[in-house]
């Protein structure tokens, strides 16, 4: 960006098709709206050091972006029809009107909604897989010994469809917002999965449910008041307020866990013992090596986050800080590199996915922050150690006396 001036781009603008025109303003209303920018690291980062502006070069870069168009004029384009935003003299940058709200409660603009349509997603693949086998048994005369093997394939066929086959969404995020958008604004779609397990072989399958935030605290109180059910594709659906789901959920987990627990013995959950000191052992580790996960997508676990870092320098050795169900978490690197710091802004910006999905925000841990966060995880690591201690009833210590390490 050569001139920070907030006046209009360029007059001579390229044809591009009104469809994509469109969609090229719907993102830019999305990435500079306060539900993503507030968690996006990347484009504050960015902003912080760029008097406000995000370089339309960096959106490029954006998978969404980048599949529209990829000449700068069109997203300065775009930029000028949303009103939220500003387009430095050059055309080279965009930054919002406004600074993000200080009080801004996600939850309170938030409604979860249920009752989405679904498919097999076996039953396609299936489905695809038989028609080519037909088409091949045409040309292939077959023996008495091959209709047998046909028939035990067909019998695993029909056992393997039994089974809660892995589900698929038959809407996309765009008809979930045309469906609410008649109360409003609706600023982010998050659509639900499974907890997913590679290990146990059990695959991402959408749980027919969303989350939808609003661009406003007004908007999401007068869809829950008119407590209507909202047709999306072909299924009606239902919805509540974000804070009575999380509410509902947590008796819920509460109830669950309760139940889960045996009474006497060993098993028995011991009470805290007076006078038994928390020891808190620092961990050993190097500066600039934590980077912080927020909006880690749903069904994700250690194995999958993990795996998004398989081809970053040191990921082999990366130590995941993160319990499943929890939408926040942390990878750790044995040391700093170079690069480090765009690993963050590549998750940030969603280059990097979890789960085949983008997390919410990623941000490099540096000074205070870092400290802060190596000490709560030896406190944290020190407090599951007593507690174990206390379930095992024999007092036991260190093995060893080793520090403890990542």
């Amino acid at each position: 960006m050569t001139d920070a001036t907030d006046t209009a781009a360029p007059a001579s603008v390229p044809t591009i098709e009104p469809a994509v025109h469109a969609k090229l303003v719907e993102r830019i209303r999305f990435f500079f709206g306060d539900a993503n920018f507030r968690n996006d690291q990347f484009m504050q980062n960015e902003a912080k050091s760029n008097d406000g502006y995000v370089e339309i070069s960096s959106l490029l870069r954006f998978n969404s972006v980048k599949k529209l168009t990829t000449l700068p004029a069109h997203v300065a384009k775009a930029a000028e029809e949303v009103a939220t935003v500003v387009v430095s003299k050059d055309g080279e940058a965009i930054r919002r009107k406004d600074p993000l709200p200080e009080n801004y409660n996600a939850n309170d603009r938030t409604i979860c909604v249920v009752g989405l349509p679904t498919k097999d997603v076996a039953a396609k693949v299936e489905e695809a897989k038989e028609a080519t086998e037909v088409k091949e048994v045409k040309e292939v005369k077959e023996t008495e010994e091959t209709k047998v093997e046909g028939e035990e394939e067909k019998t695993e066929k029909k056992e393997k469809k039994e089974k809660k086959a892995p589900q698929e969404y038959t809407v996309n995020i765009d008809a979930v917002k045309a469906a609410f958008g008649k109360f409003g604004e609706v600023a982010l779609v998050r659509m639900r999965y499974n907890k997913s397990d590679a290990a146990k072989g059990i695959a991402k399958s959408a749980l027919g449910s969303c989350f939808i935030e609003f661009g406003s605290v007004e908007i999401a109180k007068a869809a829950v008041e008119a407590k209507e059910t909202v047709k999306v594709g072909e299924a009606e659906c239902t919805y509540t307020a974000m804070n009575e789901w999380l509410a509902a959920n947590s008796n819920k987990n509460k109830k669950n866990k309760g139940n889960n627990k045996k009474g006497g013995g060993d098993d028995a959950p011991s009470e805290k013992k007076e006078g038994v000191e928390l020891v808190i052992v620092p961990i050993e580790h190097e500066s600039n090596c934590v980077i912080t996960l927020s909006g880690i997508p749903e069904g994700s676990d250690r194995e999958a986050i993990k795996a998004a870092f398989a081809d970053v320098e040191g990921g082999a050795d990366v130590y995941v800080d993160y319990s499943r169900g929890e939408t926040d978490g942390a990878v750790r690197f044995k040391k700093s590199f170079d690069g480090i710091k765009d690993v963050a802004e590549k998750l940030a910006s969603g280059d990097i996915k979890i789960a085949e999905a983008a997390v919410a925000g990623a941000k490099l841990l540096e000074g205070e922050e870092e400290e802060k966060y190596w000490n709560d995880a030896a406190k944290a690591m020190a407090e599951r150690k007593r507690k174990f201690n206390d379930r095992k009833g024999n007092g036991g210590g260190n093995r060893g006396g080793k520090k403890q390490r990542r």
